[in-house]
């Protein structure tokens, strides 16, 4: 019988053919062009996939045939074989892989592994035959059922060291190399269109499969029980060794580190970037205040004299030998140009905190300058911010209002209804209240902050040159063009 198909309809009736002494279904299929445009076929690729359900499906026999070359692949051993191939001739700590094949109405369980005196780990994990590169529930309840059954063991002989705490899945898994096909019925739910992960929920079954079967052999299986249990108890010691190594090298960069940072950074007591801030103000007397402001625990300041170089004018030696630049470089800790290394950040969030004024308006182009020319990762990675803080304050009894402009000053005084108010202007963050320095502009819960994006490279660094480069007749015609959308002009 043979019959045609073309996307996804048939384009003939059934017809029958002549008789065939042997049976099966032969499927012949053409890449339809409108659909698939460029169609290669990988032969390696075909090969390998080919292989791999052989491989998946004991006893089953595929032949590939290849310009006249025909490549057979069959294994009665299955995922057994696999494992095999997989480690070659490496070492392995069990003669043979541990296999366990387990079937109900629902699900079909197939694994084979065993551990290598390797420091790395490999499962291959496979849903109806598809592998589910992104794991999923199959893939771990493999992972937990086999931490159990170790830890089980290691527990009931007490084998355990007392220096110790505790086996985790890591330590198990050390070494391991493992392959787990299941089988489904019914709808398979996979994330996504690729297949790469199962979300089918099995993690209870196979975790109790594997933990049950495994636990038994190893008992069963003393003498390879023991072994694996050294092998697996040595890779928690190396784990913590290795941890306690890593502090301790953390400790002294860390002390290393703050013995070179600026005189007159007031640092946070966290290490953890995620957490830190860095505020970086205008003057000693602004740097007094946010000092008195911040949160000792996790936000630091950093004081500038005045306004610093304009680094797009300025010569690569010109900008090391500055003062404050140097200060800038090292509180961030990440260093410029070929020594820039953004692992070594040491502030999440690195925030612009300047008067509102013209003055401090200044001083944060030159330091967005800065950044964007040197530290323009920082940029990227979205750690620099401009902080917000008020020109005004409105006093109406008991209420306190906030406003950042002249516009946002008259919508709260309007908002009022003629109620008796007093209104306040700073003249700088130097003159303002600590209180007031805090629940507006340092507060984490009252804050508002602006986040320094780069919508286009090329366009931002035309627009930085034109600005701060050294040729003033690009500079005026920029100002001139855009001087028609300017309101209000603070002078």
């Amino acid at each position: 019988w043979t019959q045609t198909f073309s996307r996804c309809k048939p384009t003939t009736n059934l017809k029958k053919g002549k008789p065939a002494r042997i049976y099966g279904t032969t499927v012949y299929f053409k890449p339809d062009g409108k659909i698939f445009p460029k169609t290669e076929f990988n032969p390696k690729l075909i090969l390998e996939r080919a292989e791999s359900k052989a491989f998946l499906n004991k006893g089953l026999k595929i032949i590939v045939s290849e310009n006249g070359n025909k490549h057979i692949f069959h294994y009665p051993g299955g995922i057994q074989d696999y494992i095999k191939k997989i480690v070659g001739q490496k070492t392995t700590l069990m003669d043979k892989p541990f296999y366990v094949e387990k079937e109900d109405k629902s699900l079909r369980l197939e694994a084979a592994f065993l551990w290598t005196p390797n420091t790395d780990t490999q499962i291959l994990s496979f849903a109806n035959s598809i592998r589910t590169v992104d794991g999923g529930t199959h893939e771990n309840g493999f992972r937990n059922g086999i931490t159990k059954a170790i830890r089980a063991y290691i527990d009931r002989r007490k084998l355990l060291p007392k220096d110790i705490t505790g086996i985790t899945g890591d330590d198990v898994r050390e070494g391991l190399v493992a392959i787990i096909n299941i089988y489904l019925q019914g709808d398979v739910e996979f994330q996504g269109q690729t297949k790469g992960r199962l979300n089918s929920e099995i993690t209870s079954q196979v975790e109790a499969v594997i933990n049950h079967t495994l636990e038994h052999y190893l008992n069963e299986n003393q003498t390879l029980g023991n072994a694996l249990a050294s092998r697996i108890i040595l890779s928690a010691q190396a784990r913590i060794a290795s941890r306690q190594a890593k502090e301790a090298v953390q400790r002294k960069t860390n002390i290393s580190h703050r013995l070179n940072l600026p005189g007159k950074l007031a640092d946070c007591a966290t290490t953890d970037k995620d957490q830190a801030e860095l505020f970086i103000c205008e003057g000693d007397s602004a740097g007094g205040s946010s000092k008195q402001a911040r949160d000792r625990k996790t936000q630091a300041i950093l004081p500038i004299r005045g306004k610093i170089l304009n680094v797009e004018t300025a010569t690569m030696s010109k900008i090391l030998a500055n003062t404050e630049i140097q200060n800038l470089i090292s509180a961030c800790g990440t260093g410029i140009e070929n020594k820039f290394d953004y692992s070594k950040l040491r502030y999440g969030k690195i925030i612009i905190m300047t008067d509102a004024d013209v003055d401090g308006a200044h001083i944060c182009t030159l330091l967005l300058t800065f950044f964007y020319r040197y530290l323009p990762k920082i940029i990227e990675e979205g750690h620099l911010f401009i902080a917000q803080p008020p020109l005004y304050r409105i006093d109406a009894g008991k209420k306190i209002f906030y406003a950042l402009s002249d516009e946002e000053k008259d919508e709260i005084i309007e908002g009022l209804n003629g109620t008796a108010h007093e209104i306040g202007r700073f003249k700088g963050l130097g003159e303002m209240p600590a209180s007031d320095l805090k629940e507006t502009t340092m507060s984490k819960k009252s804050r508002s902050l602006i986040r320094v994006t780069l919508d286009s490279a090329e366009r931002a660094s035309k627009t930085v040159n034109q600005l701060m480069g050294k040729n003033a007749e690009s500079r005026f015609k920029f100002i001139k063009e855009r001087a028609v959308f300017v309101q209000d002009l603070d002078v």
